[in-house]
């Protein structure tokens, strides 16, 4: 329940009404407990005379007889109600709120009478109504003043004190930054208001993102508005200075300001040092579970999905079980280094006579390990696959077979390592933004494989390393909630190498085929051959040896015609490369896209 100005009008009914005998501000709780709510009155009460007011959604209203509320003849106020909700078009008082009524008795004895404009009594309730509904209005200005969400100027500037937070002045130098990758971006990137960003040269110079912006699919780069942390003039700083996040951005690979920083604008503004007061709060205090995970988060790459706290009241009192999952060290050494950093932090956040279990752990870089040899289809049943990490480790090394195929029959060899290296990126990214005991989707990255530019189909296996196994198109499910899934051995394959096939067929006619021109025949004959080799060629499974027996095949004889002969060469289009040797066989991996180029009869030129 807030505390909301009563308005003007109100006062003067009320103080009109009171002296000139009616009852005024009887007041209820709206609770059901407090039901029924009926008038102290022991008299007859006028009919039409009741009115009630209260507060709806924070702010005064006059609530209306026979739609909002009906008065029964003991004089008790009852709420329309519909399927223990308000009735239609009603409205009710918010709930814990007070409410109250005024009426006029029957029986009531009445000095003053005249309520008409312009009487003495009239101008006497409106004077003193005018001072109560500006002590009413100043008395809302304080109680606003107490919160961070609806303080303003002078008063949020003394609750940004407490936490010692202070409004940047236009003393603070101010520009923007570019945030860049080098590639189009496979999804949006959010970056926050309130990123840290710091110049490369000592002495640093700390600034801070001002707004939130996002990074949206399929672009380079996004410009974000900057101030310096320091007022004065260390935060002018030359183009090209900043080029330090302090907090890594997954998806993000540099960050440049185009332009130097400057004195401009105004001081900062309610809603941008409210934004900052709240971000303060997150880490001010201490002894709380939401102080640990700031502290935490303050390690460079760590982010909060990236934590898990849990508590267990009734079995474990006075217990915290917390699970850290650090990003990648590079060394045994640095690992070391940021877990006794992280176990620090515990230690000077933790609440006092709380113990704090701790399981903290960072990867290595991942080992070899050999992936699987080609997509191959799951007969198994189950929804999802398990993925259970050895004794003693908290991550889950995870092996995933990419095959992308391309939308163009023909790419360069540049655009082939150019789409390999994409899908690399968008499989690395997708395992990395999982934290902690979280399930990697698999029709996610899909999406998001298909998603990438040029790509019009995609083929994923996707398995726990030590358990090659297990099913390989499943959602792979952490047994473990407190095992993080990482990347393992990522193989990403280009499918779609075209080769094209020039045939050459004859034919023994046969049956109908003898009765007309035998020419006419032969040729009916090439074009019926070409379609089916057309169409077989495309249905050709992975593991079949392209042979001249196995093209034959693919044409069945007829009433009309049987295929003798038939030869082929081929020609690789992507590698450029052509096979002058006649019916070399050719096995099938499923990267191939055969294509049947030209179909002629043997002997014609």
């Amino acid at each position: 329940m807030t505390y909301a100005a009563e308005p003007y009008a109100q006062f003067v009914d009320d103080l009109l009404s009171s002296l000139t005998g009616g009852d005024v501000r009887e007041q209820f709780r709206f609770l059901p407990e407090q039901a029924p709510y009926r008038l102290a009155a022991t008299a007859a009460v006028l009919a039409g005379s009741v009115r009630v007011v209260g507060q709806v959604d924070g702010a005064f209203f006059r609530f209306r007889p026979q739609t909002d509320f009906v008065l029964a003849a003991d004089n008790t106020i009852t709420w329309r109600t519909l399927d223990g909700g308000p009735a239609k078009d009603a409205r009710w008082p918010d709930e814990g709120s007070a409410f109250y009524a005024a009426y006029e008795r029957a029986d009531a004895e009445r000095l003053l009478t005249d309520r008409n404009v312009g009487s003495v009594t009239r101008l006497l309730a409106e004077s003193f109504a005018r001072d109560f509904a500006v002590l009413s209005r100043q008395l809302e200005g304080v109680y606003r003043a107490g919160f961070v969400e609806t303080a303003e100027g002078r008063d949020l500037d003394q609750l940004a004190r407490l936490v010692g937070v202070q409004r940047r002045q236009r003393l603070a130098a101010s520009g923007s930054v570019v945030f860049a990758r080098s590639t189009p971006a496979p999804g949006d990137v959010t970056i926050d208001a309130g990123t840290r960003l710091s110049t490369a040269d000592a002495p640093a110079m700390q600034f801070e993102t001002t707004e939130d912006r996002t990074l949206q699919r399929g672009n380079l780069s996004v410009e974000v508005p900057v101030v310096a942390l320091e007022p004065g003039a260390a935060g002018v700083v030359a183009a090209g200075a900043i080029r330090v996040v302090n907090r890594p951005i997954l998806g993000i690979d540099s960050v440049a300001n185009a332009q130097p920083t400057r004195f401009a604008g105004a001081d900062e503004s309610d809603a941008l040092l409210r934004a900052r007061i709240q971000r303060a709060h997150e880490g001010a205090g201490l002894a709380t579970t939401g102080a640990l995970l700031s502290a935490l988060t303050s390690l460079p790459g760590l982010r909060e999905k990236d934590v898990r706290i849990a508590e267990d009241y009734l079995a474990h009192p006075g217990v915290v079980k917390l699970t850290v999952a650090l990003p990648e060290a590079a060394s045994e050494s640095e690992r070391t280094t940021t877990v006794a950093q992280a176990v620090a932090l515990i230690e000077r956040t933790r609440p006092l006579g709380v113990r704090i279990e701790h399981d903290i752990d960072a990867p290595l870089p991942p080992g070899t390990a050999t992936p699987g040899g080609g997509v191959v289809a799951d007969d198994d049943d189950e929804p999802a696959t398990l993925g259970i990490a050895d004794t003693g480790l908290k991550f889950l090394p995870v092996d995933v077979n990419v095959e992308l195929t391309p939308a163009a029959l023909a790419l360069a060899p540049e655009a082939r390592a150019e789409l390999e290296r994409q899908g690399s990126d968008v499989v690395q990214a997708f395992i990395a933004e999982a934290g902690i005991g979280e399930a990697l989707v698999y029709n996610r990255l899909v999406g998001q494989l298909i998603a990438l530019p040029g790509v019009l189909d995609v083929a994923l296996e996707i398995w726990p390393q030590n358990d090659p196994a297990s099913p390989r198109r499943r959602n792979l499910l952490m047994d473990n909630p407190t095992v993080r899934p990482v990347a393992g051995v990522v193989d990403v394959q280009i499918g779609g190498s075209l080769i094209m096939l020039d045939v050459t067929v004859d034919f023994t006619l046969q049956g109908a085929g003898l009765l007309g021109d035998p020419a006419t025949a032969r040729e009916v004959a090439r074009t019926e051959a070409a379609t089916r080799l057309k169409d077989g060629v495309a249905a050709l499974a992975t593991g079949a040896v392209l042979s001249p027996a196995l093209l034959k095949n693919l044409v069945p004889e007829t009433a009309s015609y049987t295929l003798s002969d038939l030869h082929y060469q081929a020609e690789y289009v992507d590698a450029g490369v052509r096979l002058h040797q006649q019916d070399v066989q050719v096995p099938l991996s499923g990267l191939e896209r055969l294509w049947i180029r030209r179909v002629t009869l043997a002997g014609s030129v």
